[in-house]
């Protein structure tokens, strides 16, 4: 074979393959503008008079329309989140407009005006690699696990366009009366900048007249609109207000109490106080509002001298501590005998969350009726002890309330030592042993033990020859009985004529 021969044969080779290239339609000239270029995906809609008429997506879900709601109106809800704002209307394009939008990723959405039609084309220049697939299915998932916890929320959420129009809503929002969700989806007077929020309380009127309903609506700006959360904190509002109430009640109660109540918080700051702590420490009201620490309160009180003097300056603050910590237990509990004669009774009460409350009690009244008795009681006593004869008192079921020296004597016993009580039969067993006449005692212990007593008893005990004791019981009322005994020798009893029982 020649080398003619072998050229020609080339040239053949060549021709043949420009042929079959050509065949098999590889293009020989770029793409138009509006056609996908290589890896990129596109979708063309078709509108004509705000009707969409036809599309070449595979599948098609534009939001749920509203009442008289365009095709337009729905694919511009569909599209706005990631072009921003679309036309609200095609004829505001003129015939041979073309405005291109771009999205913060590779899409693009080309809008062309052909007289009465109006074609969008949908661009996603998106490598289709299996990796970039199975990071937009990732994508998708995350997206389905945040809406899942979005649609199960236990709060009402909104999510609304920027023309105020509702795009989306939870189950939770079905359930609000729609008298109330037009007043939590409107867009509020002020609004945030774009990713603030905007915290609201509204108090909503039942139908009806019933009940209001309080909301804490919460409304986040976003880039397309705007997402409200409400919560519903009616129940909140009304424990609140019983509370309230409840405390307004306990005031005007302590308001009105003689003892005076302060107390200090889990901080150990002054909460509370009722204006009898006024009166009874000197305390000014001005003080107390300023609410002061629980040391700074007790070393007022010390100023005022309406406490005990320490006895050691220098222990002064542990001294209040260890009594904070006894209050906080229950524990705490004295009397206070102040320089000007006062006398205060001071109580420590635990309260909850960690607060403590002192109560302060003026008793000098009591604490001087209490001495006042005692003085007279003493007195009384010394009185009968200074008596010859022997005097006791019996209690309504026989128990040896209190005798005198002389009593005790002339029997030999001394109640006041003894640890155990003792009965009418004890006394009378004394009193026989000292003074025998059996039969005089069995009839005075029958005579008390059955409540017969109903005059004064006369008589004398004692055998003849020996020493014996004139005998008076004397009924004082409500049972109870006194037993006088008068020691006589033997001289006497022979020369005096002996009553009879």
């Amino acid at each position: 074979m020649t080398v003619l021969d072998i050229a020609i044969l080339a040239a053949l080779a060549l021709a043949l393959s420009a042929i079959v290239l050509w065949l098999i339609g590889r293009p020989v000239s770029p793409a138009r503008d509006d056609t996908p270029r290589d890896g990129a995906r596109a979708t063309a809609f078709l509108f004509r008079n705000g009707m969409l008429v036809d599309h070449d997506a595979a599948s098609l879900h534009l939001p749920d329309s509203t009442e008289n709601e365009s095709d337009w109106s729905r694919f511009r809800r569909w599209m706005g989140f990631r072009f921003g704002d679309l036309p609200l209307d095609p004829e505001l394009m003129t015939t041979g407009e073309s405005l291109r939008l771009h999205a913060d990723d590779t899409a693009t959405l080309l809008l062309t005006r052909q007289e009465n039609t109006l074609r969008a084309v949908l661009r996603d220049d998106t490598p289709a690699d299996a990796a970039a697939l199975h990071a937009e299915v990732y994508r998708c998932h995350d997206l389905q696990v945040h809406s899942l916890a979005a649609q199960n929320a236990p709060m009402p959420v909104w999510i609304m366009d920027a023309d105020g129009a509702m795009i989306w809503h939870n189950d939770r929002a079905r359930a609000v009366p729609p008298r109330h969700a037009a007043r939590l989806t409107a867009l509020p007077d002020l609004m945030p900048e774009p990713g603030q929020s905007l915290c609201l309380r509204l108090t909503l009127t039942e139908e009806g007249g019933e009940s209001d309903q309080c909301y804490d609506l919460h409304v986040t700006r976003t880039r397309n609109g705007t997402i409200h959360h409400a919560n519903d904190i009616t129940g909140l509002i009304r424990a609140e207000t019983l509370q309230r109430d409840f405390v307004q009640t306990l005031s005007k109660t302590f308001a009105d109490l003689t003892t005076g109540m302060v107390v200090f918080d889990r901080a150990k700051t002054l909460a509370v106080f009722n204006p009898a702590l006024t009166d009874l420490t000197g305390l000014s009201p001005e003080f107390l509002s300023a609410r002061p620490s629980l040391f700074g309160f007790f070393d007022a009180l010390r100023d005022r001298m309406v406490m005990p003097e320490p006895k050691n300056y220098a222990s002064w603050r542990s001294q209040i501590t260890d009594m904070v910590k006894s209050a906080a237990g229950g524990l705490y509990h004295e009397v206070w005998t102040l320089p000007s004669g006062q006398t205060y009774r001071v109580t420590g009460r635990p309260h909850p969350d960690g607060a403590v409350a002192f109560l302060f009690e003026d008793i000098s009244l009591e604490v001087s009726a209490t001495r006042r008795h005692r003085l007279q009681m003493d007195l009384r006593q010394s009185v009968i002890d200074r008596l010859d004869e022997g005097i006791a008192v019996l209690a309504q079921d026989g128990r040896l309330l209190f005798c005198n020296i002389a009593f005790g004597g002339m029997l030999g016993i001394d109640p006041d030592t003894s640890f155990a009580e003792m009965s009418l039969h004890d006394v009378l067993a004394a009193c026989g042993a000292r003074y025998p006449d059996p039969d005089l005692w069995t009839e005075i212990e029958h005579r008390i033990g059955q409540r017969r007593l109903v005059a004064t008893l006369y008589d004398r005990a004692g055998q003849s020859g020996q020493k014996g004791a004139d005998v008076r019981v004397v009924p004082l009322g409500r049972g109870q009985s006194m037993l006088c005994l008068k020691s006589r020798n033997t001289a006497q009893q022979s020369t005096m004529e002996l009553p009879t029982r």
